[in-house]
């Protein structure tokens, strides 16, 4: 996870950039803002995944890429259609004029040699001298035409929209610094926070969040008990919606997932909220058994494959951890025990053999008493090969290639 400070400097600085840009592609100032919000919120969730911090700008735009995607996809758009007012529509006579409770709206639509140059100047952020420079119009007539767009959105907005001090036309890049910032905060604090939790509280957190409730005394009472939970519970005001804790367990250790009664909607909503554009970490194999101890048990005695726990209702075996069995590679698989709505998983494994030592495994499966096996045969693919079948009746396929 990034230091607030320095994701602060980063936002800083490509901010104006990442917003112009969605400017640019969409035609939409207002979506343009949320979009460039959640770009940065998903370059600081997943920013640990960078290991260069020179690829930042290439990495954020790619991020800011999908997020427009993403866009589209969900509102059913494409960039022909984007455009949400018809500027001819809107009549000279001042009686005809609508007024807009948002500044964006407002801005969306001004004739474009007001709009372009609002744009340029307040949220891409160019001085005067480099937009006449841009536009090949003389610095007087930008700054004119300036003065002609703001009078004309304080004639399009609303009375209410005029007196708030946050839609400020100078301040609006600043309150969406904030604001990403702010949730960023929230988001570290979350992480932090959510990954100390027991099974209990997160499962109850998971039940105000989605009815969009204050926190209940099952929730305070965990909170009280881990690091930074009384401080979490006063960055959020004691109360998360459900999208804040997606958020949150976006960027938490996958296992934490796991600890959810609803873990299948869970995953997939903090698969649908990170999308499909780079920022999955890892994909995980998960075996749905009769008895999660049995089956551990069943793996370290016939392949000396590690457990990793006691638990009862889920564990993890540690396929590649003991030395002098020579398997490529290094891998984990998770067990789960089955149930009416998760039953026991059919399907078949290849285990990659290095180092000529098929041979050995086999006799070493045998020898620990195992008769559901094969014998060793040609793969006809230059490789050879032979078949186990677990207690669950998960197909195990050893292969060793040889040259």
């Amino acid at each position: 996870m990034a230091d607030l400070k320095d994701f602060s400097s980063l936002v800083d600085l490509y901010y104006a950039k990442v917003f112009y840009h969605c400017v640019k592609t969409i035609k939409n100032n207002h979506d343009s803002a949320d979009i460039t919000q959640n770009t940065f919120t998903k370059a600081f969730i997943n920013i640990k995944n960078l290991k260069q911090i020179d690829s930042f700008d290439a990495w954020i735009f790619t991020i800011c890429n999908n997020e427009i995607k993403l866009f589209y996809r969900n509102k059913n758009k494409n960039i022909s259609n984007s455009l949400c007012f018809d500027i001819e529509n809107i009549s000279s006579k001042p009686d005809n004029i609508k007024k807009y409770d948002n500044l964006y709206s407002a801005i969306d639509i001004l004739e474009d040699k007001y709009k372009n140059l609002v744009i340029l100047k307040y949220f891409a952020e160019f001085t005067v001298k480099e937009i006449a420079t841009l536009t090949k119009i003389n610095e007087k007539l930008v700054k004119s035409r300036l003065y002609d767009a703001r009078k004309k959105l304080e004639n399009l907005l609303s009375e209410s929209e005029k007196s708030a001090s946050s839609l400020n036309i100078y301040n609006l890049n600043q309150e969406r610094k904030k604001e990403i910032m702010s949730t960023a905060k929230l988001i570290e604090l979350g992480i932090h926070v959510v990954s100390r939790m027991s099974a209990n509280g997160l499962n109850s957190l998971l039940k105000c969040a989605k009815n969009n409730e204050k926190f209940s005394s099952e929730v305070l009472s965990e909170l009280a008990k881990v690091e930074q939970g009384s401080e979490f519970t006063v960055e959020c005001g004691g109360k998360l919606s459900y999208d804040e804790y997606i958020q949150i367990l976006s960027g938490c250790d996958w296992g934490v997932l796991y600890e959810f009664e609803d873990t299948h909607n869970v995953m997939r909503d903090v698969a649908a909220y990170l999308g499909t554009g780079g920022y999955i970490e890892s994909v995980e194999t998960v075996l749905y058994v009769q008895s999660v101890p049995d089956t551990v048990n069943w793996y370290k005695k016939y392949l000396g494959w590690d457990g990793g726990g006691e638990d009862t209702g889920h564990d993890i075996v540690h396929v590649f951890k003991n030395e002098g069995y020579p398997y490529r590679g290094g891998t984990s698989f998770h067990l789960r025990k089955a149930g009416e709505n998760s039953p026991v998983t059919k399907c078949s494994f290849f285990i990659i053999v290095s180092n000529r030592q098929l041979e050995l495994i086999r006799e070493r499966i045998i020898k620990a008493g195992w008769d559901k096996i094969s014998d060793i045969h040609d793969s006809g693919f230059g490789a050879i090969r032979f078949i186990v079948e677990d207690l669950n009746g998960v197909g195990l396929e050893f292969l060793e290639w040889r040259n």
